[in-house]
């Protein structure tokens, strides 16, 4: 695979005649891939996607998680994160894009990290439907596909509303399928904080303490709502979050093991080596090896 930097694409690079180039982008799956080829090959959005598949199969790499894919399957991405598909020529379903912009004119006193499929990287980014849900969010996105080819009154707030109704759909389907979180909406949200905090401060900050300091927790605190979350420790989160960005600089990026051990605030890039060998089982150069 090249050194050259990962790509990461805007909306505008799908389509410049949509409602809304720069934020909002809707198209039948196989429509889609046929018409952008390079999507295929690894690469980031700066954006959020919503993906459901119809028909077809594959596999779907999103942060080196591998998932089936097939009828009645979804995928959440948010902006940053890296995924690549194999799919067969049958693949069909409904894609949308949109951005943080889009969602925030209609919503201002909203974070879509509010949902349980953004904003993290802890969790699963696909959720099987049965046949009855597949039904319903399929309608969902025949109407979204009604109103970006309508030239009628009023049709950015429409795909607005289609769009939070289907962002809200699911996010009940996701949390009865998962359990994810707490039933107490005050820990769910904890949780949301301590994973925002962690996306912020990952590279400089690894001690436990000073996230229990953000959160205003105790350290036993702490721990029990990341366990009572997704069943982790917070320094497992934390040593999650590193591995996963020490995955992607060693297979998108040319720095040397020690430059990518100084990006993620380690002096000692022996040390940096032994952990990374200890959370995947084999050296940074071996991983680099791996998927070369």
């Amino acid at each position: 695979m090249s050194k050259e930097s990962l790509p990461i694409y805007q909306i505008p690079d799908f389509n410049r005649e949509n409602i809304d180039s720069s934020t909002f982008y809707y198209s039948r799956l196989g429509r889609h891939l046929k018409t952008h080829k390079f999507i295929q090959k690894p690469h980031k959005h700066g954006f959020y996607i919503l993906l459901l598949f119809t028909a077809g199969s594959g596999s779907h790499s999103i942060d080196f998680r591998n998932y089936n894919v097939g009828p009645g399957v979804f995928f959440f991405l948010s902006p940053g994160q890296v995924h690549s598909w194999q799919l067969s020529e049958d693949s069909e379903g409904h894609i949308l894009f949109f951005s943080a912009e889009f969602y925030g004119s209609a919503f201002p006193m909203k974070n879509l990290s509010g949902f349980p499929f953004f904003g993290t990287t802890s969790r699963p980014s696909n959720l099987i439907l049965d046949s009855g849900q597949t039904s319903k969010v399929d309608l969902l996105f025949s109407e979204i596909e009604k109103e970006t080819e309508a030239q009628d009154w009023s049709k950015k707030e429409m795909l607005l509303a289609y769009t939070e109704i289907l962002l809200v759909k699911l996010g009940r389907i996701y949390q009865a399928s998962y359990g994810t979180g707490s039933t107490v909406p005050a820990a769910e949200d904890r949780f949301k904080l301590l994973e925002t905090a962690i996306e912020s401060h990952f590279r400089s900050a690894r001690n436990a303490s000073f996230y229990a300091d953000q959160l205003h927790l105790s350290l036993r605190q702490l721990n029990r709502l990341t366990k009572t979350s997704v069943g982790k420790t917070i320094s497992e989160l934390l040593l999650d979050r590193v591995n996963l960005e020490a995955q992607r600089l060693l297979t998108y990026s040319g720095s040397t093991v020690a430059e990518i051990a100084s990006q993620l605030g380690f002096d000692d890039p022996s040390y940096f080596s032994r952990l990374f060998r200890k959370r995947t089982g084999s050296t940074p150069e071996q991983f680099r090896k791996s998927v070369h």
